[in-house]
């Protein structure tokens, strides 16, 4: 399903403004596996040497146990030079430093990694900043261990650990005003049993509560939080579907129903001292896991809110880029709500004119969305759930198919979240149809997500020449419970199928959906390549990938589902100079332990970040930003 996007003012006064104005809105709601290509290389590469006054700047040569550089041909280096921002060289020392030398360029050797390992930076293809923003500033009590800069939250794994735990917060919260919310995040159905409004009711009749669904895709609100926010049934009514996902008498919100319930508590949710609390979190978070590149497709579209991006994620501490993608299905939604879908391509273009420092915006890219959420169980299944509840679409499969015509036609590189068999059955059916009406070569069309498919699927995929994305954290959370409960054990065991999809032929790269999955790329990995549940088994262990290929997805192929893999997810001359740098050779341990290789931190632009000095730091960011011309209505129907 969709993820809400809210306008968040993310740092220092444009917080403050933020909150203050928020009410103002009217709404409608192993070595030998190395890449391939590296095996046995003896070369080394360099790029141009350049002449004037750039030759006279020095180069820094950075040194290290082994160099993992994604590239042919590299297989033995130990170095790499950068000069600025820009990796220069990558070879063993002698051969780098012949390289400087032949060049007329001055150098100077930096071993803070000589007993260490230099990877390509991270390249977080699909994560959602304002969503980890807003899931680690609140109380956490979730079905797995969240370990936070400054905070641990340890799992709740059934309905009495969850209920003793949101008691324990409450209680916590003793001494507050009796007015404040208690907001968590992590609840599970199928793990802590159906909570609706009576229930929280039950344990909490005076103090509001909120409490937001593990898939980020519903709220749960007590009957004071309704109270206290001023929701009347009356409220609900009017708004298509998301009247339809939307229940006064449960104080449920889910799907499209999120766009009704979220600027009614959007002020309280991103107060001022929980969003910068939970900005620094998830800055010094990224860096502790090496990641130094991320993306968010299907982005807030509000200029203003852009402008706070802009600002809080250029700061020193924001050790990485950012790139968004425009959201295709709410601009599809709007102009045919307006008769003006002859403007929908240009409109989405006008958004790549944004963006300014680490703060960019993926020209030619857009979003789109099929079906519901995973976490929710609310995707679109062909065969019935055990329970015989029903998934959900996000995009009818008409909405789906035109709007996937009008972008394809105009040459976009498209993106679609989907979950589910049969709402993948609706995305091979327009590929298919696109790529037989409209032949185009390169398309590079990407399956987000992908949890429940069939081989079938996968296979004709492969034969259009799809690129998938995936999150593979839905097998390792989600396989044990949902062999049990909503899918059985063949369709749960299978999730997440990677290795047909190597066997298709199609590139692969792995996304956290932060906050879906820890954004720890190291970890994903491990996922992918182990495929062990919660319980110590292995699902589907005929789908798991090699460490190589999972590395790969990681880096250099998690550039290229970006079309940044010419300067970004590998070492190589000409490329950006970030690098993860590791205490451990991933290639050297055992694929168990993958996810227990340390991070010593970044080098970001050519510029070291230990993680270690950066866990403490604050954004001081403010904007000029004028909260009263916010379109707060227009924000709540956005998602990621």
């Amino acid at each position: 399903m969709h993820e809400p996007d809210y306008n968040c003012a993310c740092g220092g006064a444009a917080i403050e403004l933020f909150a203050a104005h928020l009410p103002r809105a009217r709404f409608l709601a192993a070595p030998e596996a190395f890449a391939a290509g590296t095996r046995g290389g003896k070369t080394a590469s360099a790029a141009p040497m350049p002449s004037g006054s750039t030759a006279a700047r020095p180069v820094t040569v950075f040194t290290a146990r082994r160099v993992i550089t994604m590239e042919p041909g590299t297989s033995d280096a130990t170095a790499v030079a950068v000069d600025g921002d820009t990796i220069l060289g990558v070879g063993t020392l002698d051969r780098v430093q012949g390289q400087m030398r032949s060049g007329g360029r001055s150098f100077t050797i930096d071993r803070t990694f000589e007993e260490k390992v230099i990877a390509p930076g991270f390249v977080e293809h699909h994560l959602h900043p304002l969503l980890g923003v807003a899931s680690m500033s609140v109380e956490i009590i979730a079905i797995e261990d969240w370990a936070l800069p400054g905070s641990f939250a340890p799992a709740a794994l059934d309905e009495v650990q969850y209920k003793a735990r949101l008691r324990s917060a409450l209680d916590a919260m003793s001494a507050a005003d009796a007015n404040e919310t208690l907001f968590t995040w992590g609840y599970h159905h199928y793990f802590h049993g159906i909570i609706y409004r009576s229930h929280l009711d039950a344990i909490e009749s005076t103090r509001p509560i909120v409490t937001w669904h593990r898939s980020c895709h519903e709220f749960i609100l007590n009957t004071a939080a309704l109270k206290k926010y001023g929701v009347t049934e009356a409220a609900l009514v009017g708004h298509g579907l998301a009247s339809e996902q939307s229940s006064w008498e449960d104080g449920h919100f889910y799907e499209k129903g999120m766009e009704i319930i979220i600027p009614f508590i959007a002020k309280d949710l991103l107060a001022p001292k929980r969003t910068q609390a939970g900005l620094s979190k998830f800055k010094s978070y990224l860096l502790a896991k090496g990641v130094t590149t991320i993306c968010e497709p299907g982005t807030q579209m509000d200029r203003k809110v852009q402008t706070i991006w802009e600002s809080v994620l250029n700061t020193d501490d924001a050790v990485f880029r950012t790139y968004f993608v425009p959201d295709g299905r709410a601009l599809y939604d709007k102009n045919k709500s307006k008769n003006t879908l002859g403007g929908l391509v240009d409109e989405t273009k006008s958004y790549t004119s944004w963006g300014s420092g680490k703060v960019q915006w993926l020209p030619n890219q857009v979003k789109l969305f099929a079906d519901g959420a995973i976490f929710s169980q609310l995707m679109q299944v062909e065969q019935p759930y055990l329970d015989g509840h029903t998934g959900q679409w996000i995009a009818e499969p008409p909405d789906y198919a035109a709007a996937f015509k009008t972008y394809w036609d105009a040459g976009y590189r498209i993106h679609t979240h989907v979950n589910g068999d049969k709402g993948l059955q609706v995305v091979v059916d327009a590929l298919a149809d696109r790529t037989r009406a409209n032949p185009r070569s390169n398309h590079r069309f990407t399956v987000v997500h992908f949890a429940v498919s069939t081989e079938e699927q996968v296979t004709e995929l492969g034969k259009m020449g799809a690129y998938i994305t995936a999150n593979p954290y839905y097998v390792t959370s989600l396989a044990d419970k949902y062999s049990e409960s909503g899918l059985g054990p063949e369709r749960a065991n299978s999730m997440v199928r990677l290795a047909s999809v190597e066997k298709a032929g199609m590139p692969i790269s792995l996304h956290s959906d932060m906050p879906m999955a820890p954004a720890d790329p190291l970890f994903l990995a491990w996922c992918a390549v182990n495929r062990t549940t919660v319980s110590g088994r292995v699902a589907g262990p005929e789908q798991r990938i090699a460490v190589d290929r999972a590395l790969r997805a990681i880096t250099i192929d998690s550039a290229l589902m970006l079309s940044k893999e010419d300067e970004l997810g590998s070492i190589k001359p000409g490329k950006k100079a970030d690098f993860t740098i590791l205490e451990q050779d991933p290639y050297a341990v055992a694929p168990s332990a993958l996810k227990d290789v340390k991070v010593w931190g970044v080098v970001f632009e050519g510029r070291k970040y230990p993680a270690s000095s950066e866990a403490a730091s604050r954004s001081k960011a403010g904007t000029d930003l004028e909260p009263d011309a916010l379109d707060f209505a227009k924000s709540a129907k956005l998602r990621g």
